[in-house]
């Protein structure tokens, strides 16, 4: 009797699985990836923003060193990708576009330190999304 237990579970061995084991299996993996999907959707979401107050500090970096070079702001963005009137290279490379695909804005402010911002994620300026260079100023507060 022993012996014939040992020659099924061979035999079943050899079979492979059965439906319900594979759909078991697709159930389970359908449901982890229904959780980690949106979850990784977010991650990339906040990076991205992330991403564009990093890139809004380094604009913000040259415009102040624009006016400690030349005693002014610069009237616009454009300014900053050119190479300078003394030869030396643009103090950005590129135009200014966050990694959600927009624009940057550049408001001067008279002699105050100017404004840089982007739509944020919904691409609108105006919106309470919206992320300047000031933000960082307001967290602290």
């Amino acid at each position: 009797m022993e012996k014939k237990t040992m020659n099924e579970v061979a035999r079943r061995a050899k079979e492979g699985f059965t439906l319900i084991e594979i759909l078991v299996v697709v159930a389970i993996i359908g449901m982890l990836g229904a959780v980690a999907v949106p979850a990784y959707m977010n991650y990339l979401a906040d990076a991205r923003i992330s991403t564009t107050r990093a890139l809004i500090n380094n604009v913000d970096v040259a415009v102040k060193s624009y006016n400690m070079k030349h005693g002014k702001y610069p009237e616009s963005l454009d300014v900053l990708t050119q190479e300078q009137a003394d030869g030396s290279d643009p103090m950005l490379e590129g135009d200014p576009v966050d990694p959600l695909g927009n624009e940057l804005k550049y408001e001067k402010k008279g002699k105050k330190r100017p404004s840089i911002t982007s739509a944020g994620p919904d691409g609108e300026f105006g919106n309470e999304d919206d992320i300047t260079n000031y933000d960082d100023k307001k967290k602290r507060n």
